[in-house]
């Protein structure tokens, strides 16, 4: 059996520092001085033409450049003091935080009454949180608003039998509360309110009714608006009078030139269907 055994030479290694210039990777030895030189003249010559080409952005990307530039910028202002919500160490605004207290109201100012708006339900716990809701959003509104109110507990009750023949004498008892709460708007215009009742509308609680009971206010010379609403109808009864007596008299050039001026649509357009009628059977 044989063995081989291999046997390295000992060689002794020394280190040395080689100075190499920024543009050369590569360490030369024993190379010319002018020829380096002329390299590194060479290669910074390259490097300051790569500079100062720069490659041109289509438009698009400039605007978005400049558009992500604004969004860093932006730094948007608080109108409320954030608070830092109990048994929680992160802030909540102070809108989120106002729905864990009473709505605001806006104070009544000329006390006039312009609607009264009233809720009735089975459960007072829905009946309740939608008037929480109506107040809140007719403070957001503009709306000054007092209540909600309590209406008296409406109670039904009905006695039947538990179920024929037998047990006929057999009697069940039921009972039905309705409950209510009436919130009254003041000092605001109708169309404000109208809108207000539509967005209450929109967001309706199941099993919750709403009435409401509008007020107008009217101008003092109202019986003068009335009084010429039966002049007006005392004038028609009297145009279709005057149409009846032309009409009748055929001989008469005048009447008959009256009734083509009475069929032109300057006038027809302000008069009832029956009294167009009546002139198109006078013809």
């Amino acid at each position: 059996m044989f063995t081989f055994k291999t046997v390295l030479p000992r060689v002794s290694y020394r280190s040395t520092q080689v100075s190499r210039s920024f543009t050369s990777s590569l360490i030369r030895k024993n190379a010319n001085s002018d020829l380096d030189k002329s390299i590194d003249e060479l290669v910074n010559i390259k490097l300051s033409t790569e500079k100062s080409k720069v490659p041109e952005l289509d438009q698009e990307t400039i605007s978005t450049s400049k558009l992500i530039d604004t969004f860093n910028q932006y730094e948007p202002k608080v109108m409320s003091e954030e608070v830092v919500a109990p048994g929680s160490k992160n802030p909540i605004p102070i809108n989120a935080e106002l729905n864990y207290y009473a709505p605001l109201k806006h104070e009544v100012k000329y006390g006039h009454l312009k609607a009264e708006v009233i809720f009735k339900c089975f459960d007072p716990v829905n009946v309740e949180f939608f008037c929480d809701f109506a107040l809140r959003a007719a403070y957001y509104l503009g709306l000054p608003a007092t209540g909600p109110k309590p209406i008296p507990t409406k109670r039904e009750r009905w006695t039947v039998i538990r179920a024929p023949f037998v047990h006929a004498k057999s009697k069940e008892n039921f009972e039905r509360k309705t409950h209510g709460r009436m919130i009254k708007i003041w000092d605001s215009d109708n169309e404000v309110i109208d809108l207000w009742l539509s967005y209450l509308k929109k967001n309706s609680v199941w099993g919750v009714g709403v009435k409401v009971n509008m007020y107008t206010s009217e101008p003092l010379q109202l019986s003068d608006k009335m009084e010429s609403i039966e002049a007006n109808k005392k004038a028609l009864d009297e145009l279709s009078a005057s149409i009846e007596t032309l009409s009748k008299d055929t001989g008469n050039p005048v009447s008959q030139k009256v009734l083509e001026l009475l069929k032109d649509p300057v006038f027809t357009k302000h008069m009832s269907n029956k009294e167009i009628e009546q002139l198109k059977s006078s013809s």
